[in-house]
């Protein structure tokens, strides 16, 4: 029996979806795949060259993880700062519906935990064509993992929390729909929807940083979001806003 079979009941008919049982990686391919207009979905079992953010290897067993990469298409001018964010919203409320789970956080930008350690992970890349501006999304969702996975950031898994664990077709269907369903919104309010809620699923919220930048570097606490998504510190010199992980150390 096809394993997507009940998958494919569950996700509307206007997705461009491709399903494999192994790929190296799914925002690979969608990436070197032929732009559409249509919402582009491309889902596996098993990814063998994952990748995270800023470079780092994204971490999978078959059937261990959901991973799956969408690929959007929005005007050229929409500012998509923030989209992660909403991104992230998506998959706490599909996981708190399908799994009655409360207690998980997003930190800022692109990951969930659940208390100190890593469920699932976000990967954006954008680029232009044809007056379009393509968003592709990849997304990650530690399912059920073996002990021995070899994981730089301490992790967890929906087998370690959930009292019975969903299941993965449906689970997997509500995280796509419920990402293109907050996407098209995002496209028509910004971040209106996920401002109302953030300060309860805000994980960096009160938390001293150090940013190093190229001019400098300077000390502050978090203080939520901005309406355009940017990380919010309150310094001794001011407000300042990041738009980027990469230079933050916690301290």
């Amino acid at each position: 029996m096809d394993h997507y079979s009940s998958l494919k009941k569950l996700l509307g008919n206007d997705i461009d979806s491709h399903f494999f049982d192994s790929i190296e990686s799914t925002n690979s391919f969608l990436a070197n795949s032929p732009y559409s207009t249509k919402s582009q979905l491309c889902i596996t079992r098993e990814q063998t060259k994952g990748r995270g953010q800023h470079g780092r290897d994204w971490v999978s067993q078959k059937d261990g993880s959901i991973i799956f990469s969408l690929r959007k298409s929005f005007a050229e001018d929409t500012n998509v700062n923030g989209l992660s964010l909403v991104v992230g919203m998506a998959i706490i409320k599909s996981i708190e519906t399908e799994c009655q789970l409360k207690g998980l956080k997003i930190k800022w930008p692109n990951d969930v935990y659940f208390g100190d350690k890593k469920l699932a992970g976000i990967l954006m890349e954008n680029s232009f064509y044809k007056g379009r501006q393509y968003v592709l999304i990849g997304v990650g969702v530690n399912y059920q993992l073996g002990e021995k996975m070899d994981i730089d950031t301490p992790w967890t898994d929906l087998s370690k929390i959930v009292k019975r664990l969903p299941d993965l077709q449906k689970l997997t269907a509500s995280l796509i729909n419920n990402i293109l369903l907050m996407s098209e919104d995002f496209q028509m309010n910004g971040l209106s929807s996920l401002l109302s809620q953030w300060d309860d699923y805000d994980m960096l919220k009160g938390i001293n940083i150090r940013s190093r930048q190229s001019n400098g570097q300077f000390e502050g606490k978090v203080d939520g979001i901005t309406n355009q998504g940017a990380l919010k510190i309150i310094t001794k010199g001011g407000i300042k806003e990041l738009y980027s992980s990469m230079h933050i150390e916690y301290i």
